[in-house]
Parts: C-alpha cells; structure tokens; sequence
C-alpha cells in the first residue's frame, strides 16, 4: 500500500508542477480584474493622461465583465486545478504560516520575562474581579474630577466655548431626533445646502449621541443644555472606561485610577473641546478590553462584543473607528503571540469583524453616495493637518501650566501629552516587558507614526491601500491613540513602581501621579452664552408648511464674521426646520459657494434669478451681521423690488431682523 500512496503523492505533486504558465497568468489576470472592479466601485476610478495616453477606468462592470471572460476560456481549456481549488490552497498555507508566526510570538514572550503585574485571564485566580461598589466609586470620582477640570461649565449649561463648531453639533442632534420619528429612511437628508441631498454625510454624523440626546430632546429639553451634559458626561465615561481595562491588566485599583485620569483628561480632548464628536472615545478601551478576552478564551461571544462595541465607536465618531480599526491590527498581533488559543481567538473576531460590517452598512451607504459630490480630501490639505514630531513638544495654549509659554502652534498640531504621563509610560515600557507592555508600546509607536500624516510611514500606506482614509482631513487627530497607549502603560508604570509596597504606599503614590497630571493638563476654557430661545420673526413659520429658506449674510470659510452668522443660521432652523440655502459643513459644496457669492450683491437681479432658480420662498436679513449701515443700504434696495414683500420683523439684542416672501 505504501508504494500506490507514493504514486499518487508523486503524481499529484507532478501534476502541480505541469500547470501550464499561461493558466497561472489567466488565474493572475482574474485575481486582479475582480481587485480592480472593487477599486473602482469603491473609489470611482481613475481618468488620467501618462505619456499622451489616456488611460480611463471608472466603469467597475467592465473589469468584472473581463475576469468572466477571461475566468471562463481558463477552465474550459484547462479545468484541474480550478481557480477557487488554487485559492483554497494558498490560503491553507497562508494559516501554517500563521501558526508558525504565533509560535514565534509565543517563544518571543517567553525571552521577554514573566508578567510582573496581573493580565486578564492568565491571572483570573489571583486577580479580584471589579463589583459594582467599585465602578460608583470611581463613577463618583470621574464626575467630581470632570466638573473641577471644566470648570465652570457644570454651572453653564448654557455655555459653550465658541459659537461655531458646538452649535454645528446642536444642529446635528437635534436633526436626528427631528427627522428619525417624521422619516427616518431620509435620515441624511438635512435641511441644509439646498437642493443637494445626503448632506448630513458631509461630516460625521454622530448619529449614536444624537439617538441618546433624542429622548431629552423629544421632552423639550434645550439642546445646548443636552449637548453640555453628554459633553460632560464623555469625561466621565472615558475615565470609567480605562479604570476597567487598565484594572483587568494591572489587576490593581491604584494604576489603574491613574490611567483612568491620563485619559480622560489626555490635553488632545481640551484641544478639541468644541469639537463633540472627538470627546467620543470612551468606547477604545472597551473594545481593548473585549479584544483581550477574545484572545485569551477564543470565545465567539466575546468577539462578537468586540464588533459591536466597535462599530459604537464608529457610530460615536468615525475619525476614532477608522483609526481604532487600523491600531488593532498591530495590537492583536503582539497580543495574539502570547496566547496558545490563537486560531480560536482569530475566528472569533471574524465574526465580530462581520457583525460589525454588517451594523455598519446603514451607515456607509449614505457616505458613499455623498462621495460623488464631496471627492476625497486633497493632500496639500492632508499634508498641512498632518503632525510633525516638533508638534509634541508643543503644548495648546489652554493649557493652564504652559500657557504662559505663548508658543505657536498650527491648528490641531499641538499635541504635547505632558511630562507626567510620558514619564509614567516610559517606566511602564521599561524592561522586562511583557506581551500586553509591548502591545501597547507598538500601538505607541504605529499611532505616532500615523499621526504625521504624509510625514510618516504607515499613513502613506493606508492612503493607497484604504479608500476610506481618503475622506479624512486631519491624520493628527490619531494622536488619541497616542494618549490611549501612554495611560494604558502609565498605568503599568504606577503598578511597576508600586509592586513591592503596601497598599497605603500604593495608593499614596497614585494619588500624588494623578494629582501631577491633574494640575499639569489643567485647561483654561473660554465660554459665550447661547440664547436658548429663538429670534421671534422665526415664529412666522409655525404651523406652516416646510419651505426653502435664504438667510443673509452668508459667506464662504475664509469670512470669519459670516462664517460665524451660518453657524447661527443652523442653529436656529432646530427651532423651524426650514431648507435653507444656507449651510456650513465639513465639506462645502459649489452650490453653497454659487449662492454665497451672488449673494454678495443682495438684492440684485443675479441673486434673485437664483434664488428663484433654487425655488426659495422667502429671504431672512440679518442686521447683526451685516452692520447697520450696510443693512439699512440692503432694507432701501429690497423696498424697491415687487419680487420681494416684508411678511415679518423683529428686534433682539439691539439688532434688527426681516423676513420676506419671494413673489415669483
């Protein structure tokens, strides 16, 4: 028997070697028609001219019409082996590999040194589990810590720090929680930059903060007052958040309130305090710590949470779930090393990895829709928002302890992390190292490396290979990453310093490191009260039907003052929900800029054409922005026009507001 079993052996083996080389060129040819076909389809392809040749490929059907052809003349002349049977064997070798690569790990962390501090379920035994007792605790703390450090915003509810950004975001919860009862299949739909559709995918939508304010919302509660309060509560559930990893990686309470404080209070969230979407990361160590127990048990379940605490994330903020899902991906495999479960672990995150795209699908469509009319960001806007390694030496000048300094920084580049939390996470990275330590230090090094945008290695990479990362303007904004890894090993740096002391020393030195962060990161916010109540000439519009509204002034980003008067304008339409022309985004569309432009000579025959064009019903004037001067100069002009009549007036805070209707 043993000689027939060598034959077939040897002829198999000889078969494989007889392939002919055009079929493997064909199967070739295949693999990559079928990758362009999803390149195209993804990114809209190219039209380009190289060597006075132009080359144009915008069509994904006709690269996948041509891998049929080209798949079905293959295996009509040459039917063994197939294409699928050649796949399935490059993908059985790609798993011995693998393994091979995880044993390597594994022997890796053996040289590395034995863990000096508890890592989930390799010290489950020893390692106390977190009670409910202990999370109000530090529930309690993170508030009290929360209000002292934003101080005075817990008593000004009605504040925010500036009128632009925040009232954007009023804007867009309070749009969720308008149109998901009335028409939630035109969710993205909004009532800005008419008549262009899907405009709510002109930035990030927030569409999980504003399902959770929309209950408060549909009580009546003032959305300024809702947007502070979840705000607020982002602080306290970052710091949540971290306690439990870093407890489940530390198994002690000392490191990990102070990891807790490092991150929830890391300087790139009061560098972006009017910016809500970016206060949203409390869900990164959740999906550390679900990722980790995914590992360790290769348990379906666990990966399962791990997806959906992951596309939370994205749902929260989609600059922090792109970025996230980039980081796990040199984590999980440092991580990965130190376990023996790793082929269970991996299929289980394939199923989180699958229920995540599935929940996300709702919302990708509308943002590839939005793509044809947005494009994708253009690199010398890439380059400019992409960090240098100066830029973490500097520290934003809200900073309390340094903003004395008067340093200048560029917009989103100062990304100074503080002396303290640097410190802490270069004695938690000291060797030994541990599997978990070294985890977190390569996540270090790879969001450091992204955060320089153009400037650095990897975010190059991702550009080309990851059509997603072409709608992201800003790759310092990664640089949250680098705050999560820096308290993740703070926290191992306090329970390294602390390991052979009592628990009064180890408390003692845990509050005096946190009390060091607390006092270093101290911010300096800025506040401006918003009316919570409307200009009365918007009254006009109750109980009328839904029509296109023009307020003027507006203006493009460049006009400080007008850009400021937009940002009002959508604040105020949460109180009548008109279209409006009108409209200020993360992505402004030409026809914005065509209305902005005539505008310019309101109330000339150009912009009524287009105002006409564009089907308004009626324009609103706004004395506040406009100056007095140039206001009573426009109010003369309108009494002479017949398209134009006065339906409405009134005066707040000294200034004067019209309202007209269009007669076309």
């Amino acid at each position: 028997m043993l000689p027939r079993v060598n034959d077939a052996a040897g002829r198999g083996s000889s078969a494989a070697r007889q392939v002919p080389a055009w079929v493997t060129c064909a199967d070739v040819l295949v693999v990559a028609l079928l990758a362009i076909a999803i390149w195209v389809g993804e990114t809209g392809g190219i039209r380009r001219v190289i060597l006075h040749v132009r080359i144009s490929v915008t069509d994904p059907w006709r690269p996948l019409e041509l891998a049929l052809v080209v798949l079905a003349a293959r295996h009509l002349a040459f039917r063994r082996p197939t294409l699928v049977g050649r796949i399935l064997t490059l993908l059985s070798a790609a798993r011995k590999l693998a393994r091979r690569l995880g044993r390597l790990l594994a022997r890796l962390q053996e040289r590395l040194g034995p863990d000096d501090c508890v890592y989930l379920a390799e010290g489950a035994q020893r390692a106390m589990p977190i009670r409910a007792r202990e999370l109000l605790l530090v529930s309690v703390l993170m508030v009290g810590v929360t209000c002292l450090m934003t101080w005075p915003q817990a008593v000004r509810l009605d504040a925010v720090p500036n009128l632009g950004d925040p009232l954007f975001s009023t804007w867009r919860m309070s749009w969720v929680a308008h149109q998901l009862p009335r028409d939630p299949l035109h969710l993205f739909d909004a009532n800005i930059f008419h008549p262009e559709r899907r405009t709510l995918a002109y930035s990030d939508a927030i569409l999980l903060p504003a399902v959770a304010a929309a209950p408060f919302l549909w009580l009546g509660a003032p959305v300024v007052v809702v947007y502070n309060l979840l705000l607020l509560a982002t602080f306290v559930l970052a710091g949540v958040a971290m306690y439990v990893l870093a407890r489940a990686l530390t198994g002690q309470a000392p490191p990990a309130v102070v990891a807790a404080i490092a991150f929830a209070f890391y300087p790139f969230r009061f560098e972006h305090y009017s910016h809500f979407e970016l206060l949203f990361c409390f869900w990164m160590p959740l999906v550390l710590l679900a990722l980790h127990r995914t590992i360790a048990s290769g348990c379906r379940r666990h990966g399962a949470v791990t997806g959906a605490l992951f596309a939370a994330q994205v749902y929260s903020c989609m600059y922090f779930g792109i970025f996230l899902a980039a980081y796990l991906v040199p984590c999980w495999a440092v991580v990965a090393g130190g376990w023996r479960r790793v082929r269970e672990g991996l299929q289980a995150l394939a199923l989180g990895a699958a229920l995540a795209g599935a929940a996300l699908v709702p919302l990708a469509i509308p943002y590839v829709e939005a793509r044809q009319t947005v494009g994708v960001r253009g690199l010398d806007e890439v380059e400019f928002y992409s960090a240098v390694p100066r830029d973490y030496l500097n520290p934003h000048p809200a900073l309390a302890m340094y903003g004395p300094l008067g340093m200048i920084t560029l917009p989103e580049r100062a990304l100074f992390p503080g002396i303290v939390v640097a410190a802490l996470a270069l004695i938690g990275l000291w060797p030994p190292l541990t599997a978990s330590r070294l985890a977190y230090g390569v996540g270090l090094l790879f969001a450091f490396d992204a955060s320089l945008g153009l400037h650095g290695l990897s975010y190059p990479i991702l550009l080309r290979l990851v059509p997603v990362f072409h709608g992201l303007r800003v790759p310092a904004r990664i640089s949250m990453l680098v705050g999560f890894s820096l308290a993740v090993l703070a926290g191992y740096g306090i329970a390294r310093l602390t390991r052979a002391a009592g628990s009064r020393v180890r408390w003692a030195v845990a509050g005096l490191a946190a009390l060091a962060v607390l006092v270093e990161v101290r911010p300096q916010l800025p506040f401006v009260g918003v009316d919570l109540k409307p200009n009365p000439v918007y009254a006009y519009f109750k109980g009328r039907p839904v029509g296109v509204l023009a307020e003027l002034p507006t203006g493009l980003p460049s006009g400080e003052t007008l850009v400021d008067a937009d940002f009002h304008y959508l604040y105020s339409s949460t109180f009548h929900w008109q279209r409006l022309l009108n409209g200020m985004s993360g992505f402004i569309p030409v026809s914005k800029i065509e209305f902005a432009e005539a505008a310019a000579e309101f109330p000339n025959d150009r912009v009524m054409a287009l105002l006409i064009s564009r089907r308004t019903d009626h324009v609103m004037v706004h004395e506040q922005y406009y100056g007095r001067r140039r206001y009573a100069a426009v109010i003369a002009a309108v009494a002479g026009r017949p398209d134009l009549r006065e339906v409405s007036r009134s005066t707040q805070g000294g200034f004067e507001t019209r309202l007209y209707r269009v007669v076309r």
